[in-house]
């Protein structure tokens, strides 16, 4: 069986036999427990009808006048009931047009590719504006943040 180019420098006795490798390798990929059984699957609970996932915003990170990056935001709404969460559901547009002035602020002035983000500051800029379109938003929550070059 002939090698991939990659792995023909790195013959060595394990990698001189092919199959063997093969096998070796597929044995040590453990399957996931709950893809192989059913029963796993069942017992998981279904996830929580209240929490809302937006849209992720990229905003620019502006400095000195041109686009040094882009911060990458991802944010969970929480309603108070699963009804409120039904009626949200229909507004998901507005929730993020409310979320995206406040995350294009942040990141023009507390954001760079160098530094890490403050996600307290972030989540309390982003926070209530979000609050503000419904009463029936319980909690704004980010859930992955990152500032990578543009």
């Amino acid at each position: 069986m002939p090698f991939p180019v990659s792995c023909r420098r790195f013959r060595g006795p394990a990698l001189a036999r092919g199959p063997a490798l093969a096998m070796l390798l597929a044995a040590a990929v453990p399957l996931h427990a709950a893809n192989t059984d059913p029963r796993k699957a069942a017992e998981t609970p279904p996830p929580d009808p209240t929490f809302l996932a937006l849209e992720p915003i990229d905003a620019p990170i502006v400095d000195g006048g041109r686009v040094d990056g882009v911060l990458h935001v991802t944010i969970v709404v929480q309603a108070k009931t699963a009804e409120d969460a039904a009626a949200l559901a229909k507004r998901m547009p507005e929730l993020r047009a409310a979320a995206l002035p406040a995350a294009i602020e942040f990141a023009r002035l507390r954001a760079s590719r160098f530094a890490p983000v403050d996600v307290t500051r972030l989540a309390a800029t982003i926070g209530p504006p979000v609050r503000q379109v419904d009463r029936a938003i319980d909690k704004v929550l980010i859930l992955k943040v990152s500032a990578t070059e543009s």
